[in-house]
C-alpha cells in the first residue's frame, strides 16, 4: 500500500520521541530606506513556519526505521504534517480531553487578522498562544495562533472576536471546521537536513528540519 502524502500525524510526527523543537515564524519581507531616514517593511509572500525537529535517543534499529520514513518523502518532494510539540494542546486542557470529539467553527470574520469562533464547550479557556488549525481547499492547511486570550461563552461556547496569526489565506470562509487538539500543517522536510547522530553506540538520535507549505 503507497504511503499518503502527505503523511498524517499518527503515521509520523506522533511517531518522534522529541527532546527539542524549533517552531517558528519566518517572515518573508522586503525592507527599504525612505529619504527621510524611515526604515519600512513589505510582506513579499505569507509568512510560514520553520520546525528543526530533535528526537531523544533510540534504538539504533528505531532510528532506522524512523530514517527510513523520513527518506519516503524524497527530499523535499513529498510532505508530511507536524505540529508543535512544545503546545500539542491548549495549556488549559493539557491532554485535549475538554475539547474532546467537538469541533469548533469560524464565525464572523472581519477581517483576515480578527475572527470569532462559535461551538467551543461552554466556558473553554483558550490562553494566549493557542495553536488552531484549519483544513481547506480540501488538502491545504493553516496553522496559527491566539494572540488574545479568550474564554469561550459559559452558555453558548461562543468566542468574541480576537486577533490571530498568521492571516488566514482569503479562501478560508466562516463555517470552517477548527481544531485545537494537535493541530497541525503541511511541510516538507529540507533536504539533506534529517541524520542519525550516534549516543555511545546503541542508541542514535535523529535531527532533521523542515519547512511550511500551503501547497496541495
Amino acid at each position: 500500500m503507497a504511503l499518503a502524502n502527505p503523511l498524517g500525524i499518527a503515521a509520523f510526527a506522533d511517531l518522534f520521541k522529541v527532546q527539542d523543537v524549533e517552531f517558528v515564524q519566518s517572515f518573508m519581507q522586503q525592507s527599504s530606506m525612505t529619504g527621510g531616514g524611515e526604515r519600512r517593511y513589505a510582506d513579499r509572500a505569507p509568512a510560514l513556519l520553520k520546525a528543526k525537529i530533535t528526537t531523544i535517543p533510540m534504538l539504533n534499529a528505531e532510528a532506522e526505521g524512523i530514517m527510513a520514513l523520513i527518506n519516503s518523502r524524497a527530499g523535499g518532494l513529498k510532505s508530511a504534517l507536524l505540529y508543535n510539540y512544545r503546545l500539542p494542546f491548549p495549556a488549559s486542557d493539557p491532554g485535549g480531553t475538554i475539547i474532546g470529539a467537538t469541533v469548533p467553527t469560524v464565525n464572523v470574520i472581519t477581517d483576515r487578522l480578527h475572527i470569532s469562533f462559535s461551538g467551543f464547550p461552554a466556558g473553554y479557556e483558550i490562553p494566549l498562544g493557542t495553536w488552531f488549525g484549519i483544513v481547506f481547499g480540501t488538502s491545504r492547511y493553516y496553522l496559527g495562533q491566539f494572540a488574545e486570550a479568550r474564554t469561550a461563552n459559559p452558555v453558548t461556547g461562543s468566542v468574541a472576536s480576537v486577533e490571530i496569526f498568521p492571516p488566514l489565506p482569503a479562501s478560508i470562509a466562516s463555517g470552517a471546521e477548527v481544531s485545537v487538539s494537535k493541530p497541525s500543517a503541511k511541510f516538507k522536510l529540507v533536504p539533506n537536513s534529517a541524520f542519525p547522530a550516534s549516543q555511545g553506540g546503541l542508541h542514535s538520535t535523529i535531527e532533521f528540519s523542515a519547512e511550511q507549505t500551503y501547497g496541495a
